[in-house]
């Protein structure tokens, strides 16, 4: 009888643990994001307003670092601190219209791994004039907003997940980003990098490159980017959702020292 309740107890105690280490934790945006519908660049495109939301991973144990350095030999390639299936991220937002007509709004994700941030914005694809737009991550679409209104929305862990695959495809596997973004990853076990981009040379054909990345070297995003891109007067409040899988996120969230933290050392893509 004794050695059965222990069991119980054991048992209780485990799915107490599991049930913890997947509590999810709200990280609010340090601030929001306002603007007024008249910013436009000098094609009179709308200019988004932005903000950047570092997770606040905890330092990298030796003993963390020591297997993972092995497990990049074994792999020949890098494997990342921060991986696919780690996290489980979300982004929770609210428009607000702060003007007596109705509107219309854009939001877009975008964001960083440990290797490589992404701001489509700077991402030359085409010398071609009319070609369109780098895409972001996610999002982007046209949201209306009734006047004086509220519309709330989500980036849902399964598209956070997308995002992060989609931009290790694009900076560390040469993936472009339009292949990248349209084709659903999420479940990819693997990707083969290709031959960097050679923009304006309209014969030139990438060509698969070194060793196929896979799954257990996918990196997570470490950070979170958002533009918003409201044509009237508007306010966008954002939430990150974390759950901890792993175990490596500090406790402190935002509050934590700096010096507590894992510091990564993201280097901007430019094909």
């Amino acid at each position: 009888m004794r050695t059965q309740t222990s069991g119980f107890v054991w048992l209780a105690l485990s799915l107490l643990a599991g049930a913890c280490a997947n509590d999810p934790e709200y990280i609010p945006g340090p601030g929001n994001l306002e603007a007024t519908g008249m910013e436009v660049d000098a094609e009179g495109e709308l200019i988004g307003v932005r903000a950047e939301l570092r997770l606040p991973f905890e330092t990298e144990t030796a003993e963390d670092r020591t297997e993972r350095d092995l497990r990049t030999t074994e792999l020949e390639v890098a494997v990342p601190y921060v991986k696919v299936g780690d996290v489980a991220v979300s982004v929770e937002w609210t428009i607000k219209n702060l003007d007596a007509e109705p509107g219309v709004a854009r939001v877009q994700l975008n964001g960083a791994n440990e290797f490589f941030s992404y701001d489509p914005s700077m991402i030359v694809l085409s010398l071609d004039d009319e070609a369109p737009p780098t895409p972001g991550l996610d999002g982007d679409v046209p949201i209306h907003v009734p006047a004086n209104g509220v519309v709330s929305g989500l980036f849902r862990e399964d598209q956070v997940l997308e995002a992060s695959i989609d931009l290790d495809q694009i900076t560390r596997g040469n993936v472009s980003p339009f292949a990248a973004t349209l084709r659903v990853d999420k479940n990819a076990t693997e990707f083969q990098p290709l031959t960097p981009p050679m923009p304006g040379d309209e014969a030139y054909v990438q060509t698969p490159v070194g060793i196929a990345i896979p799954r257990e070297a996918f990196a997570h995003l470490v950070r979170v980017d958002l533009v918003f891109k409201p044509d009237h007067h508007m306010v966008l409040e954002y939430t990150v959702r974390i759950r901890d899988v792993r175990g490596i996120v500090d406790d402190m969230l935002l509050a934590a020292p700096m010096e507590q933290l894992h510091g990564f050392d993201i280097q901007p893509y430019a094909p």
